[in-house]
């Protein structure tokens, strides 16, 4: 989480979270925290922050950045495969929406759960990672303080760009994806102006 006097930002795995850290502790914003990489506790929600002391998130304006679903179950999975010690993590269950929650110690949850847990509705603005800079510019920056120069497009750390071998999805397992995960669909239909289904 990354949390100022006037608003707070959420940090949905796999939605460039190390990349936007990076760019608030580049900028070393005097009264702006930013929750380590190294600590589970940067993705926290509202809810579970306030839960643990006095901190309160009052009317600060909430983001979060979104992501396309079926990108995101992707990376999700290989972020498992690759560096959480899961190198035979099935995919069949990500062909139905599911990712593989080890917070909820260890079963195939809807990815809705996430947008559930983070509590995203229409308060919540979106900052999409595809054109996170622009939107960082546009939605964010004139929260910060005056003379703070724009943001440049930020380094992609953890992702790269879906290779033809890798695991994809037909039609019909994308319409299956956008019916168990109605709530990310709505979502990305109102970010993006698309639904999951194509």
């Amino acid at each position: 989480m990354i949390i100022a006097d006037s608003f707070l930002w959420l940090h949905l795995p796999k939605t460039g979270g190390t990349s936007m850290n990076r760019l608030f502790h580049e900028r070393q914003f005097s009264g702006v925290e930013v929750d380590d990489d190294s600590t589970p506790l940067k993705h926290d929600s509202v809810a579970l922050r306030e839960s643990r002391g006095v901190w309160r998130a009052n009317a600060r304006q909430r983001f979060i950045t979104s992501r396309r679903l079926e990108d995101w179950l992707i990376s999700d999975w290989e972020h498992k495969r690759r560096h959480m010690n899961l190198p035979d993590l099935d995919f069949e269950p990500v062909r139905s929406g599911l990712s593989y929650s080890l917070r909820l110690g260890g079963t195939w949850v809807a990815a809705d759960w996430w947008l559930q847990y983070f509590e995203v509705d229409q308060q919540v603005t979106a900052l999409r990672l595809e054109t996170l800079h622009d939107d960082l510019n546009r939605l964010l920056l004139p929260l910060l303080p005056v003379g703070t120069a724009p943001f440049q497009a930020p380094p992609r750390d953890n992702s790269r760009p879906i290779r033809p071998a890798e695991p994809g999805f037909s039609s019909a397992e994308r319409q299956r994806i956008a019916a168990v995960n109605p709530r990310w669909d709505a979502w990305q239909k109102r970010v993006y102006g698309a639904g999951i289904a194509a």
